[in-house]
């Protein structure tokens, strides 16, 4: 365990002995390094012409709602099942469909579970990663978010207006042993993108103004991230980045930065971490 020393220095004992008849090892206090909150990751899987979908953004919103920055949400369109996924009224930018959340869904044996989904943390919970039903997804978070962290993540980014290259920096700081191989993943989402959504509650079953967040974009250093191989040892650290160039129709003021550690086998994520704004040079952290 990586150990901060303080100097203690106490008026009391001040006067009953002279400071300098103090040994030298009693003068300092060994204090833990504090672990960071747990922050769980949420991937929820929709389609536009899924009219039930809605819910299950409602639902992440409710989650995210209760408990703030502990949960971070990544909206994922994969191309599977064209009777959900496709846009009902094609509209210019209205396509939010990506292969990496086609990968990620095929991964997850998505197409014979269906839509909405979602995995949080990517664990199994009932056997499975995915959960289908979204009243039921706030039991996986309380759950994991009762874990400990054993790392803290930080993150930096810089992007370049002129070019629209994007360049981010990662930190990992292992507070407690993680002997399994890890990898490190970051993802660019936008927010705030306004396309056609089927839905069973509205005026014909059609929101055309249906505002999506936190959609999945593009990773920034490959599907499965970055492997940093096994063996990690309290105190120690390791380092990445990636890099995209945005595209035209991306809005940069909308976009934020995910990254999260994972274990590389299993890939369930140990703890994940969000730059709110990539303009924003303050770091990320979670400690």
């Amino acid at each position: 365990m990586k150990t901060l020393h303080i100097l203690a220095a106490a008026a009391t004992l001040c006067s009953l002995a002279a400071c300098d008849n103090i040994d030298e090892k009693d003068r300092f206090i060994p204090v833990e390094r504090p672990h960071s909150d747990k922050t769980v990751l949420i991937e929820e899987f929709t389609g536009a012409n899924c009219n039930n979908c809605p819910e299950g953004a409602a639902a992440v919103a409710a989650l995210h709602e209760t408990y703030g920055d502990n949960v971070i949400a990544v909206a994922e369109y994969p191309n599977q099942m064209p009777q959900l996924t496709n846009p009902p009224i094609p509209i210019p930018g209205g396509d939010l469909r990506t292969q990496l959340a086609s990968d990620y869904f095929s991964a997850y044996d998505g197409p014979s579970r269906g839509l909405p989904s979602a995995m949080f943390d990517r664990t199994k919970f009932d056997g499975r990663e995915l959960q289908l039903t979204p009243s039921t997804w706030g039991t996986p978070v309380y759950n994991l978010l009762q874990l400990q962290s054993p790392v803290n993540i930080s993150m930096t980014c810089g992007y370049d207006e002129a070019t629209r290259k994007l360049n981010v920096d990662y930190s990992v700081e292992f507070v407690d042993g993680v002997k399994e191989p890890v990898s490190y993943q970051l993802w660019l989402v936008e927010n705030g993108i306004i396309t056609v959504q089927a839905d069973k509650n509205a005026p014909g079953g059609i929101v055309p103004n249906y505002e999506n967040n936190h959609v999945l974009r593009a990773a920034l250093n490959g599907t499965w991230g970055t492997a940093h191989g096994d063996g990690h040892l309290p105190a120690q650290s390791i380092e990445g980045s990636g890099s995209i160039t945005l595209d035209n129709a991306w809005k940069a003021e909308n976009c934020q930065v995910v990254g999260f550690l994972f274990y590389t086998d299993s890939r369930r994520v140990i703890q994940a971490s969000l730059l709110k704004s990539i303009y924003n040079q303050a770091p990320a952290e979670n400690n």
